[in-house]
């Protein structure tokens, strides 16, 4: 790669993390003018629950359950704090066992260090209870998310987390979450990179969000042709495609789920594994 493209690389770098900082900044005016109004909100929904109102509609999407957080005016990098994992299945998927540490509080971030270094290419190698799955991260499309999930993986935050979802009607395997619950994250957000053209075939790896602009580590991989259905709303950024391993991806996306009733009904908590898969640890290599 030319010095004019690493720094035209590194200029982009700069305005999008420019840019990041200014909806950080209004999003904090936006949430502390509508923090009244959403207590309220929730009480009405809690009330509407208890008086016999259901779950939500089904939502056959990638969600996670994060939203905007984290801490205002720490430096990138800092570790603000730590989650509790949820326990998992006690039996653990393709004759593995749980891996050291699995149990421990998983950290939280004020937001990710800078860490990709301009002119280098990224692959991540995820080892999991039921093989090895390398991904390339395609650090020229999605700079900001590839440069999270690289500072997240180099911190150990994947460390011991299961892939908490398995979603047959999409085709879909879904992780990052440090509390194994889908709510989970790493403490902060980060923005969208998308251009309108994504398309979610086998192979690819996208960010799982609650909305526009709350991606954080919940992340998934498409397993088969049914992430297609995702195409016609590109609103996952895609960061990385495996290049090596999607027989195991595949092994994890036709394990039994915990409930199949409950999850064609709507709820997510039915697709969870019956059995744990552990993302042991998340191995990243720069060329």
């Amino acid at each position: 790669m030319s010095k004019a493209r690493k720094r035209q690389l590194a200029r982009r770098y700069e305005r999008r993390l420019a840019e990041r900082r200014a909806r950080q900044r209004r999003r904090r005016v936006a949430i502390a003018a509508g923090s009244i109004v959403g207590a309220t909100l929730l009480v009405v929904a809690f009330l509407t629950f208890v008086a016999g109102g259901g779950e939500p509609a089904p939502s056959p999407s990638p969600t996670s359950g994060t939203g905007p957080t984290g801490p205002t005016g720490a430096e990138p990098g800092t570790r603000t704090g730590t989650v509790t994992p949820s326990p998992g299945p006690t039996e653990v998927a393709c004759g593995a066992a749980v891996p050291a540490g699995a149990d421990r509080p998983k950290p939280q971030f004020a937001a990710p260090a800078q860490v990709l270094e301009a002119g280098k290419r990224y692959t991540a190698t995820l080892r999991t209870s039921c093989g090895d799955i390398v991904i390339e991260l395609l650090s020229e499309d999605a700079p900001e998310t590839v440069n999270s999930f690289v500072f997240l993986a180099r911190r150990g935050f994947f460390d011991g987390t299961r892939f908490h979802r398995i979603d047959a009607s999409l085709d879909v395997i879904q992780g990052g979450d440090p509390t194994g619950t889908g709510s989970g994250g790493p403490g902060y957000t980060i923005p969208d990179e998308l251009t309108g053209d994504e398309r979610y075939g086998p192979g690819v790896v996208a960010m799982a969000n609650a909305g526009p602009d709350t991606g954080g580590s919940q992340f998934f991989i498409v397993a088969g042709p049914g992430g297609h259905q995702l195409d016609a709303r590109p609103a996952y950024t895609i960061f990385g495609r495996v290049v090596r391993g999607m027989d195991v991806v595949r092994r994890i996306a036709r394990l039994p789920i915990q409930d199949p009733e409950a999850a064609a009904a709507g709820d997510l908590r039915g697709q969870q594994p019956a059995q744990a898969v552990y993302l042991e640890a998340v191995i990243v290599r720069a060329r």
